[in-house]
């Protein structure tokens, strides 16, 4: 590294170092040593350490699954069969009990089951015999994550004679499988009928109890997300997974919660210093899948968390995630010059004028088939793309840096390739990297609903998101006669996986320094693709780092949620960032951004997200930066802006975490740390490139 480079990089050094002793409150209990073998505490309470604690009094949590997978049928099961709620419980005792069970109580009784597992096949398939019909359903098990089709009721117990007749969509996970432990767990509950709060629940080894808690309001019945407020780190008195006790100390007022779990539910009743009563609270299992925030987890834990979250994602999002049949690459245009600079951006700070446009342009579309789980006609897709490559000499070794670029609402390759509109992509490309710019826009509207929904799910951009420059809609992966089994993110990061086939194909790429970047959706898209594809070494998600309850009651764009299950049933935001590390990731987020929230201090769930996110990379935490620029809702690198003078350098926040017992202040703190190191600066000492010369 260069002596300028190194003074410039300092700032990020430093902030590394600060990370490192930033993680927990003051008051946190050091990390618990690792656990060998299934968590301990699956004993259930009153085990050899004493209620809620496992051998040698350690707290019952971790991520411990058997390798290869051993999910099937046997457990508890929580489902959703199109739209609705169901519990079933299968056991493998004699005499076997076998029912599923709806909201209303009505039981039906299961028989018979079909479970066929192997290397390439994990089907379960069952018949349900309610007091009104018949019902077939089936469909795949993988680490305790259920999806599938099933038939609607009929008179006769006859199977459906064609698939297409699976009309209904079924998911669900297996609490008999994933809850090896009492922690981690996460809540989403209903106060006092009025405010929505999540809770998490974490191990901490030091703590009475064995645990810790974490506690938001999201929103309220009457002010939807404007109810929105800070979390707050709540003392867990007892847990013991049934039993639970928290006390909530705000600034003027103690809340005090008893509940009991049953199921995936919980009920019970607080009190509030504040006002005399007993209040009631409900609440429901969420982000089942997720990693927690306890900071006794291992490199090894975090792997095996990794590999098994991306496998259930597949199959929820991404139909198992096939590999192609075939892509044909074609080539629509090629040898296009940059596009030429009309009016720049007024918040363009890249540097532009120190960098000119040494790069070509290929205008390509990929045409795939994917194998028809049903046995028809393989299943179609088409993406569409810009590949811009620099025509200056490659770096030292002779192979050049990767970008995978992805647009946000009304965006598309083109666009980001625009040095006037979105312009990540054309920044990139005058830096020498290779950029491939990748068309993400959304389904038509016969795509949009689910056999559940009385209407689609969104109903504006009807032509796509950019049509006068490639970027209409795209049809949903399915079979003929089928509506998708997919969620429309799963297809974007699909579409982003072949993009990445196609340019580490290419014999002057780097394929060990591949970066996704991205704004708004893009920057959705690009912790989704970073999360689930281990080949992104960097991953840059802008705009996006938001609290899942939050949006969905501001009444963001709603292509994020999923049409056949909750996702915030199963993860959070921070869980995809969890999935990207240890690999280097840099949040960008504004000050002032009121995109995803109305809260005064809208960067406050930025930072709670970013804290969970960091005990992720343990560790190597100092991988990890949130950039929060002085912006509201755009894109920025922190160097020269040559039309209006803004801030320079990366700039951090100079409090991530409580600095004493209940303090919630650092949530609410706007100051931030100059690093005097850019966006490109971070880049190149985290993929320890030698700096770009223009």
């Amino acid at each position: 590294m260069n002596a300028s480079k190194l003074v410039r990089f300092a700032g990020l050094v430093l902030i590394a170092a600060v990370v490192a002793f930033a993680q927990a409150p003051s008051n946190a209990p050091p990390a618990a040593p690792a656990q060998e073998g299934p968590a301990a505490g699956a004993q259930g309470p009153g085990g050899p350490g004493g209620p809620g604690r496992g051998p040698g009094g350690r707290p019952p949590g971790g991520f411990v699954r058997p390798n290869p997978d051993t999910s099937g049928p046997v457990g508890t099961w929580y489902l959703d069969i199109n739209g609705a709620r169901f519990t079933m419980v299968i056991t493998n005792q004699h005499p076997s009990v076998m029912t599923l069970t709806d909201q209303a109580g009505a039981v039906a009784q299961i028989g018979p089951v079909v479970w066929k597992s192997g290397p390439d096949e994990r089907h379960f398939e069952f018949l349900a015999h309610w007091s009104d019909g018949w019902q077939w359903c089936a469909g795949s098990i993988v680490e305790g994550v259920l999806a599938g089709r099933c038939a609607p009721k009929a008179s006769t117990q006859d199977k459906p004679a064609h698939l297409e007749d699976y009309k209904l969509h079924i998911t669900g996970w297996n609490s008999t499988y994933l809850d090896h432990g009492l922690a981690p767990r996460a809540y989403d509950l209903l106060l006092d009928g009025e405010a929505h709060a999540t809770l998490r629940i974490d191990v901490a080894e030091n703590a009475p109890s064995g645990f810790t808690g974490r506690f938001k309001i999201y929103a309220t019945e009457k002010l939807g997300a404007v109810g929105e407020e800070v979390e707050f780190d709540v003392a867990v008195t007892h847990w013991d997974g049934t039993n639970l006790t928290f006390v909530r100390t705000e600034p003027l007022e103690t809340q005090t919660f008893t509940g009991t779990a049953i199921g995936a539910t919980i009920a019970g009743t607080y009190t509030d210093t504040s006002r005399p009563g007993t209040f009631k609270w409900t609440g429901e299992r969420a982000q089942v899948l997720g990693y927690g925030f306890s900071m006794g987890k291992t490199e090894q834990d975090r792997a095996a968390w990794q590999a098994r979250t991306r496998k259930q994602l597949y199959l929820l999002m991404m139909g198992g995630n096939p590999a192609p049949l075939s892509t044909k690459v074609t080539v629509l245009a090629s040898d296009i010059p940059p596009i030429a600079s009309v009016h720049m951006s007024p918040d363009r700070d890249d540097d532009p004028a120190h960098w000119p446009q040494n790069y070509k342009m290929t205008e390509l579309q990929f045409d795939s088939t994917l194998p028809n789980p049903y046995g028809g006609a393989p299943m179609t897709r088409r993406a569409h793309t810009y590949l811009a490559v620099p025509t200056t000499p490659p770096p030292a070794g002779g192979k050049y840096p990767v970008v995978l670029a992805v647009n946000g609402h009304g965006g598309s390759a083109w666009r980001m390739m625009n040095p006037d509109i979105v312009w990540y992509g054309d920044a990139f490309a005058r830096r020498g990297y290779v950029v491939l710019a990748l068309d993400i826009s959304h389904r038509p509207l016969e795509d949009r609903k689910a056999p559940y929904m009385t209407k689609p799910l969104y109903d504006n951009l009807l032509n796509g998101d950019d049509a006068a420059h490639g970027n209409g809609t795209h049809p949903a992966i399915k079979a003929a006669g089928f509506d998708s089994d997919w969620e429309e993110d799963g297809e974007r990061a699909w579409d982003a996986m072949r993009a990445l086939d196609y340019v580490l194909s290419l014999p002057n790429v780097d394929a060990t320094r591949v970066i996704v970047v991205g704004h708004s959706m893009g920057g959705e898209e690009a912790a989704v693709i970073g999360a689930l594809d281990p080949r992104i070494s960097m991953s840059i998600p802008a705009s996006f780092s938001p609290d899942l309850g939050v949006i969905y009651w501001k009444g963001n764009h709603p292509c994020w949620r999923w049409m056949n299950a909750d996702i915030r049933e199963y993860i959070d935001a921070s869980d995809l960032f969890a999935l990207i590390a240890p690999r280097p990731l840099i949040v960008e987020t504004g000050q002032a951004d009121s995109t995803y929230s109305k809260f005064p201090e809208p960067f406050a769930s930025d930072m709670e997200v970013l804290r969970r996110t960091r005990v992720a990379y343990g560790g190597e935490v100092g991988n990890v930066i949130h950039y929060m620029h002085y912006d509201q809702h755009r894109f920025h690198v922190g160097d020269v802006n040559p039309t209006q003078p803004t801030e320079w350098g990366i700039r951090v926040p100079e409090t991530i975490a409580p600095t004493a017992p209940n303090s919630i202040d650092w949530q609410v703190d706007p100051r931030r740390y100059a690093t005097h190191a850019t966006l490109f600066d971070a880049i190149d000492e985290f993929l320890d490139m030698k700096p770009a010369s223009p």
